[in-house]
C-alpha cells in the first residue's frame, strides 16, 4: 500500500508538472474585436458616418497569419469561435470591411492590422484598430448653378469605366480609390447643353473631398471648379445668350 502511495504521489507530481509545461508552452484561446477610427481628413473634420451607415464589428473580415506569415484562419468575425485553441507564439491579424476596388456611394473600405501574442493557457482579447482605406468625393453646387442650369449630371470615371452618377440635387458621396478619377458633366443651360471633363490623381486615403462648382457670370460659358483649396475656371464655349 505503501508503494501504491509513492506511485500516486509520482505520478501526481508529473501531471501537475506537464500541465504547467502546457500552459506554458502549450495553447491558448483569442477573442477579436475591431475599434473603429472614423475620422476623415477635411475642411470641417467629418466622420464616416456623415456619409455612410457604419459597419459593425461582426461585418468584419479577419486573416490571422503565424510568425512565418503562413495563413491560419480567415473569416468573418462572427464565424470565429471563441473556443478554438492556438498554439503559443506571435500572431498578426488583418481585418477589412468591404474592398478598395469596390467604389460607389455606401462603399467604404476599412482596414487594419495587429500583432498579439499566445500564451498557453491563456485567453487574450485583441482589438484591431482600423481607419477608412478609400477616399470619399462630394459634388455640391452653388444656389446660382442650381438657378442657371435647369439640369445637370455628373459622373465619376476611370478609364471609361464609370464609377458614380451625381444627378441634380444629388447630396450622398461617394467612395473611391483616390489614385484617379475623373469627373464629367453634362449641364443643361437655357439654350444650350455644355459638357466638361477634369482628371485629379493622387488623393488621400481617409479623407473627404467636396467638389464645388459655381458659374460665376451670365452667360453660361464658364463655370469655376474648386477643388482641395484650388480654384479651376473651366472654359464651356463662347456660346452666348445674346448669340
Amino acid at each position: 500500500m505503501k508503494h501504491l502511495k509513492t506511485i500516486f504521489g509520482v505520478l501526481a507530481l508529473l501531471a501537475a508538472f506537464s500541465c504547467t509545461k502546457n500552459q506554458s508552452e502549450g495553447n491558448g484561446l483569442v477573442t477579436f474585436d475591431v475599434t473603429n477610427n472614423q475620422n476623415v481628413v477635411d475642411m470641417t473634420r467629418s466622420n464616416v458616418s456623415d456619409y455612410t451607415a457604419l459597419p459593425s464589428a461582426r461585418d468584419f473580415s479577419i486573416t490571422i497569419l503565424d510568425a512565418s506569415s503562413a495563413q491560419v484562419w480567415t473569416g468573418k468575425i462572427s464565424e470565429w469561435d471563441a473556443a478554438t485553441v492556438l498554439p503559443a507564439g506571435n500572431y498578426t491579424v488583418k481585418a477589412s470591411y468591404g474592398s478598395l476596388e469596390e467604389e460607389g456611394f455606401d462603399k467604404p473600405y476599412f482596414t487594419g492590422t495587429q500583432t498579439f501574442a499566445v500564451k498557453g493557457g491563456e485567453t487574450v482579447a485583441v482589438s484591431i484598430p482600423v481607419a477608412l482605406g478609400n477616399t470619399i468625393i462630394k459634388i455640391s453646387c452653388s444656389d446660382y448653378f442650381n438657378r442657371y442650369y435647369s439640369d445637370y449630371t455628373f459622373k465619376l470615371t476611370r478609364d471609361g469605366a464609370e464609377i458614380a452618377t451625381f444627378k441634380k440635387g444629388e447630396t450622398k458621396a461617394a467612395f473611391i480609390d483616390g489614385y484617379k478619377i475623373k469627373i464629367e458633366g453634362v449641364l443643361t443651360g437655357e439654350l444650350k447643353t455644355y459638357t466638361f471633363e477634369q482628371e485629379y490623381t493622387g488623393l488621400n486615403e481617409a479623407t473627404a473631398y467636396t467638389i464645388n462648382l459655381d458659374a460665376p457670370n451670365v452667360g453660361g460659358s464658364t463655370i469655376t471648379i474648386t477643388f482641395n483649396n484650388d480654384v479651376e475656371t473651366v472654359e464651356l464655349g463662347d456660346y452666348e445668350l445674346n448669340d
